[in-house]
């Protein structure tokens, strides 16, 4: 089967039956298959033997990196200020973290207390100028066409996908955790949840070549609506779906409603069998998300699972106008949440064996275009956890001046660390071979390293 049509049927069509059976909440659903089988601080904290996850959030639209993490020195700040003009953040309130490899001071946003905190206590780093990449590029390299940029760029659908897949000129419809879960599957063959989970909805991110993510809602399980309506039903659906059937799209489609099902009620007794974690979260839709995700954390033993891949997603981040009062918000949710949700995997004595991530389709421009901000390339990225190398800044800071070495037009900066090397240092940590890594990112050997050091062990 071609793979984008395989694609496009596992996540348009395919989907529908995770929407009924999961009860997916505002978003839409993605496809399940037969599932798959210390930190930087003064002490390590407490993990879970053997298992591990990985929280990618996804913040949806472009977050603006450079008004999230400011510099704080004088020649730097002045240079942010003069482009960045009536958006630029007074350079009073932000908040101190620490120098990245340029020796610069740089300071977070003033909503983001949470991550000041974490970032202090070594549970939080942030990875400088990442993003799409085929190769290490130069500005004049791709002006003068010897190196071609990722295709489509600036494009929302088109970068976003880029940041899923396992490479930026694949035709291929996989990503590189859906990828990741192909290869653990064997040896977690005993699991039958799926690895990849997502409560953001259908996704590349999580579609593997024989692995897919199932999705799920906040809400908690549901049944479908018309056998919560006719609960005699169940039995006369049940062997529908399991009727042979001639057409290879409708078997399949048959499985995956028989698997959601099956999954539906293998989460719900579990979660029944659990106290979830007693932190507080904010009431938005982030907090809703990480606080299903703890929840599911807190069942693990009863799920039998050792590998989990977490989506969640926040958006609003296309700021195109009234930027300063949108992205403070944003901000304010962002590190609340993570400061929430790391809290929840201490109580659960598992912050060694959980970490989260921020992507994003890409960054946003230097320059402005008013009270807004345009679409961009590059961008900074957080991580959080306790097996992260924490209160340190990683990768390459760009200079923060319009027309600087690395700015390819307008202040969309040229990428120095590529999303490849950002996946693959995750899932090293994760447990992914380095021996296959090229498995999951083809052009990993392109580029000086596949292991950034942000993570432990």
């Amino acid at each position: 089967m071609n793979p984008i049509s395989r694609r496009r049927f596992l996540i348009q069509g395919g989907s529908a039956y995770a929407a009924l059976s999961l009860g997916a909440c505002g978003s839409s659903p993605d496809v399940s298959s037969g599932g798959g089988g210390g930190g930087g601080g003064d002490a390590a904290p407490s993990s879970d033997d053997g298992y591990k996850a990985l929280v990618a959030i996804a913040l949806h639209g472009g977050n603006d990196a450079y008004n999230m993490i400011v510099p704080r020195e004088s020649a730097a700040y002045s240079d942010y200020a003069s482009a960045r003009q009536g958006l630029a953040l007074p350079r009073g309130d932000l908040l101190a973290l620490g120098e990245a490899d340029n020796g610069v001071a740089f300071g977070a946003h003033p909503q983001m207390n949470g991550l000041q905190s974490l970032f202090q206590q070594g549970r939080a780093a942030v990875l400088a100028n990442v993003g799409t990449l085929a190769e290490p590029s130069s500005v004049s390299q791709l002006k003068n066409g010897v190196i071609a940029a990722p295709p489509r760029l600036f494009s929302h659908n088109d970068q976003s996908d880029q940041w899923q897949k396992t490479s930026v000129a694949s035709l291929e419809a996989v990503g590189w955790a859906g990828r990741a879960a192909d290869l653990l599957a064997p040896e977690y063959r005993t699991q039958t949840l799926p690895i990849g989970l997502s409560y953001s909805g259908a996704n590349l991110l999580q579609v593997g070549r024989t692995q897919t993510g199932l999705s799920i809602s906040t809400s908690g399980p549901q049944s479908l609506s018309f056998l919560r309506r006719n609960p005699a039903l169940d039995g006369v659906y049940e062997a529908l779906l399991a009727n042979g059937h001639e057409h290879l799209f409708v078997r399949e489609y048959a499985r995956g409603h028989a698997n959601g099902l099956a999954f539906n009620a293998q989460i719900a007794a579990a979660l029944e069998a659990v106290e979830a974690p007693q932190v507080s979260f904010p009431a938005d839709r982030l907090g809703a998300q990480l606080k299903a995700v703890a929840q599911l954390i807190a069942a693990r033993e009863a799920l039998g699972v050792k590998r989990q891949i977490f989506l969640v997603g926040l958006g609003g981040f296309d700021t195109h106008a009234d930027q300063l009062s949108r992205h403070a918000s944003l901000m304010s949710s962002l590190s609340t949440n993570l400061e929430a949700f790391y809290n929840a995997t201490e109580a659960l004595g598992v912050a060694g064996s959980v970490t989260s991530f921020t992507i994003s389709d890409f960054g946003r421009s230097l320059s402005v275009n008013g009270d807004g901000t345009d679409h961009g390339w590059s961008s900074h990225q957080l991580i959080v956890g306790g097996g992260v190398q924490g209160g340190r800044f990683y990768g390459s800071m760009p200079e923060l001046a319009l027309s600087a070495e690395r700015d390819y037009g307008g202040g969309r900066f040229v990428p120095t660390t590529a999303v490849d090397q950002y996946g693959a240092s995750l899932l090293r940590w994760f447990g992914v071979p380095a021996s296959s890594m090229e498995s999951v990112f083809p052009n990993i050997a392109r580029f000086e390293s596949a292991d950034l050091g942000f993570m432990a062990g």
